[in-house]
């Protein structure tokens, strides 16, 4: 941000302090009723609680949730969100963030609501009571009828949906589910602090979520995944093999520089060989050795080849007729905005798997184009990106009307020129594989790669893997290496329970990242056998993990955790299959078991939530055990967004308490 923007800034937030200090002074009265003996009593124990001893210093967590104009997206989730009525006054309300007793110590919060900066105290003047109890006060207009009737219709939605329990990180939380004081219309009508956390425009269970989870967020019907307008079948040569989600089509969007200039059929045979002809080459790759794949040649780029010569092209030319791969799932990852590594309207992604080259059956190899959103990180933008989303529950999947508008959205990411800032105008954040088909261990091991779209080279050029150390840091033995994991973990224990965080390539003096990472046990199955990221299980050592949730945060987030027993994934989230086949998806997902005997620790295969027996088998209560059920928060959230009007108390409630993703996945 430059000078002149801060110096703006600071002023607009220097003028909304004094017109709150100004509306205290002129209405001392009404404070005075403010200040009410229900009031108090809510805030007691806060005031109680609150630690003043290092108020004034600022102390701040390892990642710094500092308030801070020129990057004031580091602020943690709120735990709740409440409102209170001023006396006397039907335009204004006051909001109030809450955070857990430390979790947040610095003196104010600065959110962006529908273009206005939103300045929430903790410093005991203007609005707010206390001093540092962490409750973060400001008033805002609203038309205070208008909002009273919108949150009773949201509460007897509520209600009437049994008070679904909330999402919390990625996981159900079932003690969020009724808070200890929710919405009630009595005390808000008698000036009380009570909160609107709890309240959602769209009950979880209600028919248009249930759209929304089959139209909006993950789409694997043969409807969509085999139009033969948008898709190719490599094995009987049908489809369109220029359709704009066929894996010709983007890669050839990967390999065009200029969208004025596409790429030749040439260019793009090239730039697919390059990148089939890294794996059979070994890697050092920050100090991580990445072992050859030489079966890319026998399964994958020799026969492909081949075909392309029997089908008259030149010697050594890749014919994309025969690119052995196909399109599994389309998916909307908006839930993924606001990442600490900096995506701010989430990600598109294309998922592909490979056909083995005699057109028999599907390879365990999977392909995944991850796109990031190019629009702003503001409320209108990112509401708008949402309702174009939002708006496919109304058609019916796979109608010519569905199919078009859908396409209307993937050219946003998919095209070259969606993204002019970046590498070849090309919107892509990165190119995953995930497979076991290519390698040639005894036992045989699942692997992970990530690829980056490299100006320099003009090529997809292999790199870190996002958010996993290497894996010799989880040899789950006490020595050096497990060691420097667990210090790190348990150094930044706080920004890993709040998924704010970022695995370094060098920690320590030690490079850290790994250049791939390989899932080296069972992926599902009873604890504590199922491969999973930890230290050791003896508390005394320093290899030991100190906190229950921060190791089950660090190994979901890590893809070797999250593609294995951290949550009882059979290696993929999105199950290779042959054509004529809809994908199956793991339990993470959906909420029911997948396959590969997934354990759903509750039972129950159908009541919509996929329990999971802590992987390294610690924790008491609910910290034993972690609910998920992906696709339905990925659908609460968008609907949420998509549903919610900016500038209004519910979007800076949204904001205030939105969970930005540390996962890649």
């Amino acid at each position: 941000m430059g000078p002149s923007k801060q110096i703006f800034t600071l002023a607009i937030s220097a003028a909304i302090i004094l017109l709150s200090l100004s509306w205290n002074r002129n209405n001392k009265k009404d404070q005075q009723q403010n200040n009410s003996s229900s009031y108090d009593a809510f805030f007691s124990s806060r005031r109680a609680a609150a630690d003043f001893s290092d108020f004034d210093a600022g102390i701040t967590n390892e990642f710094d949730w500092a308030y801070n104009l020129s990057n004031p997206k580091k602020i943690p989730p709120a735990d709740d969100v409440m409102v209170q009525r001023i006396p006397g006054d039907n335009f204004h309300i006051l909001v109030m963030a809450v955070y857990a007793n430390a979790s947040f110590r610095e003196k104010f919060v600065t959110i962006n609501n529908g273009g206005e900066d939103v300045v929430l105290r903790d410093d005991g003047t203007g609005n707010d009571k206390v001093a540092g109890d962490g409750v973060y006060t400001a008033k805002i207009y609203t038309d205070v009828k208008e909002f009273r009737k919108q949150a009773l219709s949201m509460l007897k939605e509520t209600i009437k949906d049994n008070w679904e329990p909330l999402f919390v990180d990625r996981e159900f939380n079932y003690s969020k589910a009724c808070d200890t004081n929710p919405f009630s219309e009595i005390k808000f009508d008698n000036n009380e602090a009570v909160s609107i956390s709890n309240l959602t425009a769209a009950p979880a269970g209600s028919t248009t979520l249930d759209k929304v989870r089959n139209n909006c967020i993950f789409l694997t019907d043969l409807s969509v995944v085999e139009d033969p307008t948008r898709t190719w079948n490599c094995c009987t040569q049908t489809g369109n093999v220029d359709g704009p989600w066929t894996f010709k089509t983007l890669m050839k969007n990967l390999a065009t520089q200029d969208p004025s200039q596409p790429a030749s059929d040439q260019t793009v045979s090239d730039f697919v060989k390059a990148w089939l002809n890294s794996w059979a080459v070994q890697k050092i790759i920050n100090e991580d050795t990445v072992p050859a794949r030489t079966l890319v040649n026998d399964k994958i780029l020799n026969p492909w080849l081949a075909k392309s010569l029997a089908a008259g092209n030149p010697e050594g030319f890749l014919d994309m007729r025969f690119a052995p791969f196909k399109l599994t799932a389309i998916v909307n990852r908006f839930d993924l905005r606001e990442r600490a590594s900096g995506i701010p309207a989430g990600e598109g992604r294309m998922i592909f798997c490979l056909i083995n080259a005699d057109c028999t059956t599907a390879e365990n190899f999977t392909t995944i184009f991850e796109y990031g959103i190019n629009k702003k990180d503001v409320c209108d933008s990112l509401k708008s990106w949402a309702t174009q989303w939002f708006k496919l529950k109304d058609l019916t999947l796979g109608s010519s009307q569905y199919l078009s508008a859908l396409q209307a959205i993937t050219d946003q990411f998919t095209l070259c020129g969606s993204n002019p800032n970046r590498t070849h105008q090309s919107s892509i954040d990165a190119v995953r594989t995930n497979e076991v088909a290519l390698a040639a261990t005894d036992p045989p091991r699942w692997e992970f790669r990530e690829f980056g779209l490299n100006g320099n080279v003009h090529a997809l050029v292999q790199k870190t893997v996002s958010q996993i150390p290497a894996d010799r840091y989880n040899a789950q033995i006490d020595n050096a290496d497990v060691e420097r994991m667990v210090k790190f973990v348990n150094e930044n224990s706080a920004g890993i329970d709040s998924d704010a965080y970022e695995v370094p390539n060098i920690y320590d003096g030690f490079a850290f990242l790994g250049g791939k990472s390989t899932i080296l046990d069972t992926p599902v199955g009873l604890p504590t056998k199922p491969y999973h990221w930890d230290g050791v299980n003896n508390n005394k050592s320093v290899a030991f993990i100190s906190t229950t949730k921060t190791r089950h945060i660090f190994s979901r987030n890590a893809c070797s955790g999250c593609h294995a027993g951290e949550v009882q994934t059979f290696f993929t989230h999105v199950d290779p299959v042959f054509f004529g086949t809809a994908a199956t998806l793991s339990g993470f997902l959906t909420g029911t078991a997948g396959r590969g005997g997934a354990v759903d620790a509750d039972g129950n295969p159908s009541n919509d939530a996929f329990k999971v027996r802590d992987a390294a088998n610690r924790g008491n209560g609910t910290e034993r055990f972690h609910v998920f059920n992906d696709i339905k928060r990925r659908a609460t959230d968008l609907k949420q967004v998509a549903t919610t009007t900016c500038t209004t108390v519910f979007s800076l409630r949204n904001e205030l308490m939105f969970h930005p993703v540390g996962a890649v996945h």
